[in-house]
């Protein structure tokens, strides 16, 4: 298997962050802060989901007009891909890669407006938080393979639901997310 990309905290697409998390071991095992207000990273999350993945799941790609999603990996391997769709973006069109392991958490922090989808290199488990409650009324996607979207997956066949299998291609998901108003002036 190939190395995981990395990411340092430079180079990122405007408003993605990263943020290394240190777990604090001792002979019962560990304790990690996985968020505290005074960080300033974004938005609260209002709710957090724990999820399971099967190895070569490729979950998105997915965009948010309100919402910041925050993601965690707690155990196992993944990459995310990222695109960034915000017309008014220093990194607009902009696409990346990171690399995310359980046993060296960080945070990954994606604003409204940028693209994501995440790809599961063996089974893994991680925590997902959402800075507005899901209503399933706030997400857009495109097809994870469209060459425009510039996302070097590590896989060419991933496993896929039927509903990210049928998304539009890349240039259609712009349309549809500039035509919903981009990221809201709310923000």
């Amino acid at each position: 298997m190939p190395a995981l990309p990395s990411v340092a905290t430079t180079g990122l697409i405007d408003g993605v962050l990263v943020r290394a998390l240190e777990p604090i071991s001792d002979l019962r095992g560990s304790l990690c802060e996985i968020h505290r207000d005074g960080w300033g990273l974004a938005p609260r999350p209002v709710q957090w989901d724990f999820i399971t993945t099967k190895a070569r799941v490729l979950r998105g790609v997915h965009v948010h007009r309100l919402r910041f999603d925050y993601l965690i990996v707690v155990q196992g391997k993944a990459t995310y891909g990222l695109a960034d769709l915000r017309r008014r973006s220093p990194t607009f069109g902009q696409s990346m890669v990171i690399g995310a392991v359980g046993d060296k958490p960080e945070v990954v922090i994606v604003p409204p407006g940028v693209a994501h989808g995440i790809f599961a290199h063996e089974a893994m488990i991680y925590l997902y938080g959402l800075s507005h409650p899901y209503d399933g009324t706030d997400q857009m996607g495109c097809r994870y393979d469209d060459a425009t979207l510039g996302i070097d997956w590590p896989v060419n066949e991933p496993v896929l639901l039927p509903r990210d299998l049928d998304l539009p291609d890349f240039e259609t998901l712009l349309r549809e997310f500039e035509a919903a108003g981009g990221v809201s002036a709310s923000l």
